[in-house]
């Protein structure tokens, strides 16, 4: 894709619009490759032995809905269109999160990059998720209100990230802009639509989680200004202008990127059927109802334009010729032949939409590239050409468009030459109500106070600190900036009230002050406990933090125990507000080990496993008998709390509580 932007006009004329659209067809029949279709769409095969206008309009429509025609991209003329089903165009409500969503969990991949974990009321059978990279002064502005962007995937989208943050450079591109990009996670094949029926394990409803679920968390739990965009590439970008076009209420902005927006045209159904069967074994059938029909007729962005009046509506794609080793050319890598078949065909039908537009009056920014094929490189190049489009519709200031920023003082001293603070995106700004300051920088953050003096924090202890609160949680401001631990896999920072320590098995997790004074005994990470695995948990008035090698607990009275090895395993499935926090360490006897809890003790011996006791009449009458040595041996099961009884099981004989007396069973 050439970088001359004087050769992407606007809406073309009518004239000009039909010689491109013959120009190519006739390159795509010349080429005579597989005819393919929606983003990352499979292959679908047409006969090489005769023209592709031909072979498509071969294919029967299976509806009467639709106007005959034989042409290739555009079945219905203008005029002609049938009637969509009415749209909904209330917009959902603020006050609090809809009955049946709960956010599950924030997790942070750097202090501006979020992913957030739904129960979702629309899709309850299955955890969903959406990434947000928050807006420049979320942190600086902590009462200011944001705009939002939504980025959607392809039709390979995968559950674990968005291709955009994974094949882009969408993160830094967006860290000085003011503005929060929403990018859902998943829906592979989904069209991001709601689905008339189940289908493949699942019942997709895509546009509900997004547009009643989504929008109030973003309203409620991320500030924002209810101001919004929408865009996408190839099955996203589909997805883009049908949510726009479905929602006009919700949406100042829709972008397509090499989109397929003619989806009723003869031979498109049943080319995004084989396409969903490919892409991973779904029927197009359950999403849309049988080809052709109104639901398919919902779902064509060409014949809901005139919901889009209002909006800033910017389209593009390129002409399926590549261009790798041009000096111009954005292209990382040689071409493939889909990426040209499904550029080609996203060229006709966007042409087609461009054109309908057109024939509306409905203002359509177009930019049909002289070359381009369907690839992750050509869309981020899209997209930063799209931005001013979007931040005009959105009513971003100009100076929220990049960062004009200053780097001074002690925070200016403390991070200079050093990589990660390279480039600032805001000025010092106060930290809530605290005396201290900190400044965000495109790699990590830097704070000062007058107790702590200045030091900045990056990577995923920077993460997981914001997660926490950053400065204005109980942590309080760092102490010093990223240090190596002793052994040399890990990495800490040491904060006013705690540490944070990352390991590249465990990631990164803060230990309170309190258990580190306790850790030290046992020789901090270099001993048997280990690093870090989880948050600390308050127990019983005392706090227990997960280790690789255990737990390290504090008890009530400040006494501080490690817990390892089998016992800890048992410890760990046993309801431990239960049986308590650990009041010592492990002791060796004859045969095993056993450890005192507040409530009872756990004994491990090779051939009766970790097991749990409980105090008690059971316990007292055991130790009666001499305890593991004596007549009963080793406990084999748990301490088991039944109906009008207790039980404990041993490895010579049972002894039961009833009403109040011990027997044996």
């Amino acid at each position: 894709m050439r970088l001359d932007s004087s050769r992407s006009p606007h809406v073309q004329s009518q004239t000009a619009g039909q010689s491109r659209g013959t120009r190519g067809r006739a390159w795509f029949k010349a080429l005579a490759v597989p005819t393919a279709v929606a983003t990352g769409l499979a292959i679908v095969p047409i006969s090489t032995q005769a023209p592709v206008a031909q072979a498509q309009s071969s294919l029967p429509g299976s509806s009467n809905l639709l106007p005959k025609n034989d042409g290739l991209t555009d079945s219905v003329l203008p005029g002609e269109a049938p009637q969509r089903s009415t749209i909904e165009t209330e917009y959902p409500s603020s006050d609090g999160l809809p009955a049946g969503v709960e956010i599950d969990r924030v997790e942070y991949k750097s202090p501006r990059h979020a992913f957030v974990y739904v129960k979702s009321a629309a899709m309850p059978d299955q955890e969903m998720k959406f990434q947000i990279l928050l807006a420049r002064d979320y942190y600086a502005k902590p009462n200011q209100q944001f705009p939002e962007l939504w980025l959607m995937d392809g039709l390979r989208a995968r559950e674990t990230e968005s291709g955009w943050t994974i094949a882009t450079d969408v993160e830094q591109y967006f860290a000085d802009k003011n503005v929060n990009v929403v990018l859902p996670v998943g829906g592979e094949s989904s069209f991001y639509s709601d689905w008339q029926k189940p289908d493949n394990g699942k019942h997709y409803k895509w546009e509900s989680f997004l547009t009643k679920e989504v929008i109030p968390i973003m309203d409620n739990k991320f500030r924002s200004n209810k101001q919004r965009a929408v865009a996408g590439l190839s099955m996203g970008a589909t997805s883009a202008i049908n949510m726009a076009e479905r929602n006009p209420h919700l949406f100042n902005f829709a972008g397509s990127f090499s989109g397929y927006l003619d989806t009723t045209s003869k031979g498109m159904p049943e080319a995004i059927q084989m396409a969903l069967s490919d892409g991973g074994g779904y029927n197009a059938e359950a999403m849309w109802g049988p080809l052709y029909s109104q639901g398919w007729i919902d779902h064509d962005p060409k014949l809901g334009i005139e919901q889009l009046r209002d909006m800033t509506v910017y389209v593009s794609s390129g002409s399926g010729q590549p261009d790798f080793g041009d000096p111009n050319s954005v292209a990382k890598h040689g071409p493939s032949l889909p990426g040209v078949g499904l550029e080609v065909i996203s060229r006709m039908s966007t042409q087609t939409f461009v054109d309908r537009a057109k024939a509306q009056n409905v203002d359509v920014v177009a930019k049909f590239r002289p070359t381009g094929i369907h690839t992750w490189e050509y869309w981020e190049f899209e997209l930063k050409q799209a931005w001013p489009y979007i931040a005009n519709s959105l009513s971003i200031p100009q100076e929220g468009r990049a960062a004009e920023c200053e780097v001074k003082g002690a925070i200016g001293a403390s991070v200079a030459g050093q990589a990660h603070f390279e480039e600032c995106l805001t000025n010092e700004y106060q930290v809530g109500e605290t005396s201290g300051v900190a400044q965000d920088f495109t790699g990590g953050t830097a704070y000062w106070s007058p107790e702590t003096g200045a030091h900045g924090v990056y990577g995923a202890i920077n993460a997981r600190y914001a997660q926490l609160g950053g400065a204005t949680s109980w942590l309080g401001f760092p102490k010093s900036t990223e240090l190596g631990t002793p052994d040399g896999k890990g990495r800490l920072v040491q904060f006013e009230n705690g540490n944070i320590y990352w390991h590249p098995d465990t990631g990164a997790w803060e230990v309170p002050n309190d258990l580190l004074e306790g850790w030290k005994e046992y020789d901090y990470e270099r001993g048997r406990s280990g690093y870090p695995t989880g948050k600390d948990e308050h127990i019983n008035g005392g706090k227990l933090q997960p280790m690789q090698g255990g737990f390290l607990a504090r008890n009530r009275e400040g006494k501080t125990h490690l817990v390892f090895g089998a016992i800890a395993k048992k410890y760990a499935t046993v309801d431990k507000a239960d049986l308590g926090l650990p009041i010592s360490n492990e002791y060796k006897i004859d045969g095993g080990w056993f450890q005192q809890f507040e409530n009872g003790n756990i004994y491990f011996s090779p051939e009766s496993g970790a097991q749990v006791i409980k105090y008690g009449k059971i316990f007292d009458e055991w130790g009666k008998h001499g305890y593991e040595k004596g007549k009963f041996g080793w406990p084999t099961a748990d301490f088991e709390s039944k109906p009008g009884v207790n039980e404990q099981k041993f490895q010579n004989g049972t002894l039961q509580e009833i009403n109040g007396g011990v027997r044996e069973k």
